[in-house]
């Protein structure tokens, strides 16, 4: 599984593991990945605790970051926030994703179909990254967007990965969230149990509201790869308007279907 680095411990962690590690790298970008878990201007001091880095090494870290583009900083809050070579940068990603501009209209009409919203991503350590999303227009569902994050646990589609890994790798994973994440892991165990046990049969994989905001989904895992990775698929719909029989009889095969046809254009069979 893929380390992320979240602060010192971890940094310490992967240098023991890999001795070509690059430690003032990777602390670039523990810098800018503590964006990503906090979405809002963050200051040195802040940066610094969260980090486990001390004050100096952050300044230097975010200074050179602001040079370069990836942070812009307002002088008037004397915090920083991520800048726009730090979004350009995951454009190529974006662009290239296998068959996102193919599935579009596939996904659209699934969101139209159930008033809420179908998705694109992959996995990437304990989170799902979307890649792609349309939603229905008139839905008041909250839509996830591209490059949003998502916990594994709690996502019908990091369910849907899930049942995918091989024993081992999926065992690795569940270790990991409930070391990491122990409330989540304790409030999800029983939905993900549920999903595993089922995948093979269903063909998808289900989230009755572990997510929260009243969001309930179904997910599928594909064959269609990028890079390492394999694409996965969601379709989220409100909680207030769906009951649980209703997701499995009718979103749950239809995007099954959709994922299928996809596959098919890939020329996978």
């Amino acid at each position: 599984m893929i380390r992320r680095l979240h602060d010192r411990h971890d940094l310490e962690s992967s240098r023991a593991d890999n001795p070509n590690f690059a430690g003032t790298l990777a602390k670039g970008l523990m810098v800018l990945e503590a964006f990503v878990r906090e979405s809002r201007p963050l200051g040195n001091s802040e940066l610094a605790h969260a980090l486990g880095l001390t004050r100096p090494t952050v300044s230097r870290l975010c200074r050179t970051l602001l040079d370069l583009g990836y942070l812009d900083h307002d002088p008037r809050i004397d915090r920083y926030f991520i800048g726009p070579a730090a979004v350009a940068l995951g454009y190529p990603y974006i662009v290239n994703t296998p068959l996102r501009m193919v599935a579009r209209p596939g996904l659209q009409a699934l969101a139209d179909r159930f008033q809420g919203a179908a998705s694109i991503g992959v996995a990437f350590g304990l989170d799902v990254v979307y890649l792609e999303t349309c939603a229905c227009p008139t839905s008041t569902l909250a839509r996830p967007d591209v490059g949003a994050t998502r916990s594994v646990a709690a996502t019908a589609m990091g369910r849907a990965w899930l049942a995918s890994q091989s024993a081992d790798e999926r065992q690795a994973v569940l270790a990991a969230l409930a070391r990491e994440r122990p409330a989540e892991w304790e409030r999800c165990r029983a939905g993900i149990d549920d999903s595993l046990a089922h995948y093979a049969k269903r063909g998808f994989a289900l989230n009755l509201g572990d997510a929260g905001l009243g969001v309930l989904g179904v997910g599928v895992h594909s064959r269609v790869r990028y890079g390492q990775r394999t694409l996965v698929f969601n379709c989220a719909v409100p909680g207030l308007q769906w009951a649980a029989a209703r997701l499995a009889k009718e979103a749950g095969p239809a995007l099954v279907e959709l994922v299928r046809r996809i596959e098919q254009q890939a020329g996978i069979r």
